[in-house]
């Protein structure tokens, strides 16, 4: 995947952090416990919240100014994309392993936008970004965890 500037990489990130919360939205309608229903209604505003904070610093002014340690054509950003998806054939398992990936995958791209635009007013934003998506595959291991791994 190549992007042209720093505004196409933060469109896509807030592309990434609504498809997020959509689908934690649709999990939590799907699921009939409290608990998780609870979980995954925080881990979707706090998509939101995350999306909210890209769109404040596009906002913010010209972004395209502030100069990375990379050229944004060399990012690979696509190297941390992942490619499976759920449906609706999909296990609960499956879901919560799409999750999973789909965290860890949002904590390499902010990973690498944090080292690339260290040193810059980017930093504090990338550097939050990076610990609560940590947070979140975290959370889920732990349901994953709890809910899957004793069959196992």
């Amino acid at each position: 995947m190549k992007f042209e500037s720093l505004n196409a990489i933060l469109i896509f990130a807030i592309r990434r952090e609504h498809d997020a919360r959509e689908l934690y939205v649709m999990f939590r309608d799907m699921v009939k416990d409290p608990g998780a229903k609870t979980l995954l209604e925080d881990l979707a505003n706090q998509e939101l919240g995350h999306k909210n904070l890209l769109e404040n610093a596009l906002k913010g002014g010209n972004i395209e100014r502030i100069g990375g340690k990379k050229e944004i054509k060399d990012l690979h950003l696509g190297d941390y994309m992942v490619t499976e998806d759920v449906g609706p054939e999909s296990s609960p398992q499956d879901v919560m392993l799409f999750a999973i990936k789909k965290e860890q995958e949002a904590y390499n791209i902010y990973h690498m936008l944090l080292g690339n635009y260290e040193g810059t007013e980017l930093e504090e934003l990338f550097s939050r970004l990076v610990q609560e998506e940590l947070r979140h595959k975290e959370t889920l291991e732990r349901e994953y965890e709890e809910h899957f791994m004793q069959w196992m």
